[in-house]
Formats: C-alpha cells, sequence, structure tokens
C-alpha cells in the first residue's frame, strides 16, 4: 500500500496491515527511521525540556508523596547497614569537625539555635529575640562585681552582723588564749 511521508513526503510502499494499523490509532507514518526520528522532534532546546521537566517533577512528586516516602522507606530498610554507616561518618568526622570550627559557620548556627528557641513562643518569638538581646546588652555593659553587689551577694558576713545590731568583728575567726 502506498502513503505519503509525514516528515520528507517521499511516497512510500509498506504493507498495509502497517498502514491501517497506523492510520486507525491517528499515527503519522514515516518512509524510514530517519524520518521518524526528525519527524518526532518537538523543536524544543535543552532549557525548555529541563524546565517542563523540572515541573513535571515537581507535580508528580505533590501527587504521589505517600507512594514515594513509602517506596524510600522500604529501601533505607533493606540496604542501611549501621556498621558501613558509622564507617563512613568517622571517615568523614575531622572535616566535620573543620567545618563546626569556622567563623562563619558559627555565626550562622548562633543565629540559627537562636530562631529555634524562639520559636517554642509560637507568634511571639520576635519578642523573645529582642528580650534576649537586650538583657545580653544590658549585661554587657556592668561588669561582674556589680552585679553581685546589685544582688546582695557580697559582704555578707557584714550585712549581717549589721542587722543583728553589732558592729564587725575583727577577730571574729581568731581564738584567744585564756
Amino acid at each position: 500500500m502506498k502513503y505519503r511521508c509525514a516528515h520528507c513526503g517521499k511516497i512510500v510502499d509498506k504493507p498495509s496491515g502497517h498502514v491501517n494499523r497506523a492510520r486507525k490509532a491517528g499515527l503519522n507514518l514515516y518512509c524510514n527511521r530517519r524520518c521518524s526520528g526528525f519527524g518526532r522532534r518537538t523543536g524544543k532546546t535543552q532549557a525548555q525540556k529541563r524546565e517542563e521537566k523540572r515541573l513535571y517533577d515537581i507535580e508528580y512528586q505533590a501527587k504521589n508523596r505517600e507512594k514515594r516516602l513509602a517506596q524510600k522507606r522500604e529501601y533505607h530498610k533493606r540496604t542501611y547497614d549501621p556498621v558501613e554507616a558509622a564507617k563512613a561518618r568517622k571517615k568523614r568526622m575531622p572535616y566535620h569537625v573543620e567545618y563546626c570550627r569556622r567563623p562563619d559557620y558559627k555565626a550562622w548556627k548562633r543565629e540559627y539555635d537562636r530562631r529555634y528557641r524562639a520559636a517554642e513562643f509560637g507568634e511571639f518569638a520576635e519578642a523573645y529575640m529582642l528580650t534576649i538581646d537586650l538583657n545580653r546588652e544590658i549585661k554587657g555593659r556592668i561588669t561582674n562585681a556589680q552585679v553581685k553587689y546589685q544582688n546582695g551577694c557580697t559582704n555578707k558576713s557584714q550585712r549581717r552582723e549589721r542587722e543583728a545590731g553589732q558592729g564587725p568583728s575583727r577577730n571574729r575567726h581568731s581564738t584567744v588564749n585564756r
């Protein structure tokens, strides 16, 4: 049976079963594999294909979240070896320790921990963080000796004696021989 190629337009002869099946299914007919490949091209760039794939993956993950989580759990149970995982962690530990010592990591971690603790307070998280900052600023302006004096933690024995109505005794701890 003769038909026209959907890509190059050349007239070709193929068995009638192939042609009838393709027409019934609404498929295009091509003269050879090369024309078939050219005819199926979409004309999209790699960037367009990647963007479409990214959007498709997001949609797929949203629709099949529970199914994918179950698959991942099953795979983890099947393949996880605690002994091997411990070896891998131990091998990487020196690098992690060095990473944790970096000043930029310390600054990030300090801020992260601050926000994490504040999250306990829900809608009052910002107020909690401001209160902590205010206390830190106040404590930074006075010395420990001043704080102890304000809290009544210095000269306790003298203060007790004054409150009892006696003056401070100078030789309180010494013993006198009689």
